[in-house]
């Protein structure tokens, strides 16, 4: 059995990541407990980002950091920051579980807002996470069948990074996965790569069926 001394750097430097960003979710999940956020709640969040250099090249973490940093820019916590700071976390760590067998919702942290118009015809989607619109062939096919394609992985060339509702096993953390770092980080790139939810992308769906 290889020690963790002895593996490759850089698979040294994945695993404390995704340890480091599996504690964050853990502390947010901790600060939501109560229903509350305080401002000094809120800078040691900020303290414990900026201290942890894993997380610095982690898209998730540096969104969350802003969000946090914006909230405290003038010093106090008011009642709408701090509401848009608890939206921010529930967001981050996808909410609650809303049954025992599903381990988190997906997040709705990098989503677009206001999410964009849906156009199928030409676009290139990618998919990630568990839908309630049914399997991942079903997405696919739904999306295939009005002129859009699939492709599997983010790209510079992504068009539309569709997140199903329900946070994915195979996924790096509990609440986002590899696509949604990646959308992200292309994004702040200036890459035009659109992060919607499932229930946006179902809305569309439904429309294109009743102008048919």
């Amino acid at each position: 059995m290889f020690e963790v001394d002895s593996l490759p750097a850089g698979l040294n430097r994945h695993r404390r990541q995704t340890r480091t960003a599996d504690e964050l979710i853990g502390l947010c999940r901790g600060l939501l407990a109560d229903g509350e956020v305080n401002a000094s709640e809120a800078r040691f969040l900020a303290d414990w980002i900026a201290r942890n250099q894993d997380l610095h090249d982690d898209p998730m973490a540096a969104a969350l950091y802003r969000r946090v940093d914006d909230a405290l820019s003038d010093g106090v916590l008011d009642a709408s920051e701090e509401a848009d700071l608890l939206h921010a976390l529930h967001g981050y760590v996808g909410g609650e579980a809303q049954h025992e067998v599903i381990a988190s919702q997906s997040t709705w942290l990098p989503l677009d807002d206001p999410a964009p118009t849906i156009a199928f015809q030409g676009t290139t989607f990618v998919v990630t996470g568990t839908f309630v619109f049914g399997a991942r062939r079903l997405v696919t096919q739904a999306i295939e069948e009005r002129g859009g394609y699939v492709a599997a992985d983010v790209r510079t060339d992504t068009d539309v990074l569709v997140i199903g509702e329900t946070a994915s096993r195979d996924w790096a953390h509990s609440s986002y996965g590899r696509k949604i770092m990646k959308a992200v980080e292309y994004r702040e790139k200036g890459h035009p790569v659109a992060i919607v939810a499932e229930s946006h992308w179902r809305s569309f769906l439904v429309d294109q069926v009743a102008s048919e």
